[in-house]
């Protein structure tokens, strides 16, 4: 089992990536997505369990991109355990929100009316 957080120092993040990419019986790496958001390949993963919401949806892709990178074969699952009725559910749906937004107008939906991207900020 391997554990970095944004108190780990550089060694010891980059001897952890090393050492779970490269053994075949590393099963559990734990790290913040802030954490595993930058600077590290965990190409040995199969399973990305996200445990904290960040109102940022970019950067949760870009930790969940660490696990996956382009050219990979292997299959990638990847988990959003949020709690029910919590302030952590609405952190979610607030994420979930400009997540959608994004894609719109990043995939070119020129049908995209301003009133539907203001009911998606509705609750």
């Amino acid at each position: 089992m391997f554990v970095i957080s944004g108190d780990s120092s550089s060694e010891i993040k980059e001897w952890s990536v090393d050492c779970f990419n490269t053994s075949p019986d590393a099963r559990v790496f734990f790290g913040s997505v802030k954490a595993c958001g930058k600077g590290i390949s965990l190409v040995g993963a199969s399973r990305i369990i996200i445990l904290d919401v960040h109102l940022n949806p970019s950067v949760t892709r870009q930790a969940i991109g660490r696990a996956f990178r382009p050219g990979q074969e292997k299959k990638v699952y990847t988990y959003r355990l949020v709690a029910a009725s919590s302030p952590e559910e609405e952190d979610h749906m607030t994420c979930f929100r400009k997540e959608t937004i994004a894609k719109m107008w990043l995939n070119g939906a020129s049908i995209v009316l301003s009133e539907d991207i203001k009911a998606l900020y509705k609750r």
